[in-house]
């Protein structure tokens, strides 16, 4: 799964038109947003890192993830466990937390893969059954932001950064 942090992408693709943008990366996309990590330990138990001054730290970088089918996969998943497509060592993500696949006319959808954190689309309760996503659709998966978007939205993203 390729994946490209949001400054570099705007620094080198951000001047693209939105046309030239789209042909050279047609794919969709997830962008693991930035904000306090909490990582397991090896226990299994939450660390929760703090900053010298006591601090729970915040600020980081947000990463774009391109989502692609690998062959023999039927969809893309996302969780702590390294079998998953997109691994994300956070304690407050399931094993397997989220699924990610295309519906029939193509469109990606995404489900809580049955995690315990539960998974948020747009503030609303993300059960088991597939639900297609629009680009700017915000998930929260345990305490993990992602936000989902099409490669005209992804686009629009970049350009607007500071």
């Amino acid at each position: 799964m390729a994946s490209y942090l949001l400054s570099w992408l705007k620094g080198k693709y951000a001047g693209l038109s939105r046309t030239d943008f789209e042909k050279q990366w047609p794919g969709s996309w997830i962008v693991w947003e930035a904000g306090p990590w909490r990582p397991p330990s090896l226990a299994g138990t939450t660390i929760i890192p703090r900053d010298p001054d006591g601090s729970l730290p915040g600020g980081g970088e947000s990463l774009a993830i391109e989502l692609q089918v690998h062959a023999g996969r039927s969809g893309v998943t996302v969780g702590r466990a390294p079998e998953n497509d997109v691994v994300v060592k956070d304690a407050t993500l399931s094993r397997t937390h989220l699924a990610f696949d295309r519906g029939p006319g193509g469109a990606w959808r995404v489900r809580d893969a049955g995690s315990s954190n539960g998974t948020l689309l747009e503030g609303s309760a993300l059960g088991t059954a597939p639900v297609e996503l629009r680009s700017g659709a915000a998930l929260q998966a345990g305490n993990v932001r992602f936000t989902y978007y099409d490669p005209a939205g992804l686009h629009f993203r970049l350009r607007g950064m500071g």
